[in-house]
């Protein structure tokens, strides 16, 4: 009986000391108040399409209100015509995670594009789209160099923890991989932000190859 509960005790202790190493990781502590977390972007073309598609996992339903409820893996595809008329439909085709997804886009209000999404993530180097039967491969933004969005918001939450929203510790995060907001260069960014229930907000951009803050709102 001795040796039986000695091995029930043993065994408690790696459950207990993988969990606690299993949250360590990631965003660890952090990840209950993720709402948004796109960590890939994908572009393609042909010459008849410009395709560029977001891909990661957000609250839903969607809302900007400090908190950070249930979350679903989306991707969203938008297609820009290279001669736009507003008079042909556009369907779509493609498979994520062995998946096949298909349907009809939808016109943008404003803009002279289309858009659709598919609840799927995808987290490979590539991957093809069908629009109206052409397919067309899109190739993720991110290389070697980029640091991982982990990395990212741990140097934003360090540069930002003295802030009085976080000192609050009632918010949510959106960790986001977005196109330069700054100039007319390119690149992508990593956007780090942390919103309260007043919709306040703190924020980094972040270079995602040499780390470099280029913003931060406080």
């Amino acid at each position: 009986m001795k040796k039986f509960g000695f091995f029930i005790l043993f065994s408690l202790l790696l459950t207990s000391v993988f969990f606690l190493s299993a949250c360590s990781k990631g965003l660890g502590k952090h990840e209950k108040n993720v709402s948004e977390y796109r960590d890939n972007v994908y572009i393609g073309a042909d010459d008849a399409f410009t395709l560029e598609a977001m891909t990661g996992y957000r609250e839903t339903p969607f809302e900007i209100d400090g908190k950070s409820g249930n979350k679903a893996d989306f991707c969203l595809v938008t297609v820009s015509p290279k001669e736009f008329d507003p008079t042909v439909c556009y369907n779509y085709k493609l498979t994520i995670g062995g998946v096949e997804y298909k349907g009809e886009c939808v016109k943008h209000p404003f803009a002279n594009t289309y858009s659709f999404e598919v609840a799927a993530r995808c987290d490979e180097n590539s991957f093809s789209v069908e629009i109206n039967g052409r397919s067309i491969e899109l190739i993720s933004v991110k290389n070697e160099q980029f640091i991982s969005p982990e990395k990212a918001f741990e140097i934003a939450y360090k540069r930002l923890k003295d802030s009085d929203i976080i000192k609050n510790g009632k918010y949510e995060i959106y960790i986001r991989l977005i196109k330069n907001p700054v100039n007319s260069t390119g690149g992508y960014f990593w956007y780090i932000a942390f919103v309260d229930e007043e919709q306040e907000t703190c924020a980094v951009l972040l270079q995602p190859e040499t780390m470099e803050i280029t913003a931060v709102r406080e």
